[in-house]
């Protein structure tokens, strides 16, 4: 049984778990996203507070207690991270993909704040993945990522219909200047083929 001692430990375990599972379900919501690592987490968070629960040990509790928090704490960082590894391709789909040659910012408002969103998502996972010495404010900061790019990636839904206009448009522009080309092309043949047959017949 678990000493009253390590009341402040649980209550700390319970709230760190209880916040994993409120993101597990969130992010669970969205398509296609990669949520197993976190469930993982969770589970070794229940087999260490099994393990504290029925040790008589109290340095074994404590280090089962520790390794709960710790798994916890690694649990809402996978899960937000998940979010982010998402929306970040989602959004890159939609820029590289689907409307390479849209210029965003012409339909989309405040289209820099979306990149820069983006940018500081990405950056904040690949500065941080390896280190993890300040854990409470790197997971804040993942689910804010995560808050941001939910944000962002529903405003690109909702210029959709925009976007494929202006794509459409783009398309259209660059059919005409190729048709234009083509003709200039042409045009230039059948002068120099016109001169050629003048200068033969004239020198013939």
């Amino acid at each position: 049984m678990i000493a009253a001692e390590f009341e402040n430990e649980i209550h700390e375990i319970r709230e760190l778990y209880n916040t994993a599972e409120a993101d597990l379900k969130n992010v669970g919501r969205i398509k296609d996203a990669l949520i197993v690592t976190g469930v993982n987490q969770c589970r070794y968070v229940g087999q260490h507070l099994l393990r504290a629960l029925v040790s008589t040990d109290r340095t074994e509790v404590k280090e089962n207690l520790d390794a709960a928090k710790r798994h916890a704490q690694r649990a809402i960082y996978d899960i937000n991270d998940s979010a982010i590894q998402y929306y970040v391709r989602q959004i890159d789909d939609l820029r590289n993909k689907h409307f390479p040659t849209v210029d965003f910012a012409s339909v989309i408002p405040k289209y820099g704040e979306i990149i820069e969103a983006v940018v500081q998502a990405k950056s904040l996972v690949e500065a941080n993945r390896d280190s993890l010495k300040n854990r409470e404010k790197f997971y804040e900061s993942t689910k804010a990522a995560v808050t941001s790019l939910h944000q962002s990636y529903m405003t690109f839904l909702e210029f959709r219909p925009e976007l494929a206009r202006a794509a459409r448009r783009e398309n259209t522009k660059q059919l005409v200047a190729w048709i234009a080309v083509g003709v200039a092309a042409l045009s230039t043949a059948i002068t120099v083929i016109v001169a050629t047959l003048r200068f033969g017949l004239l020198n013939g």
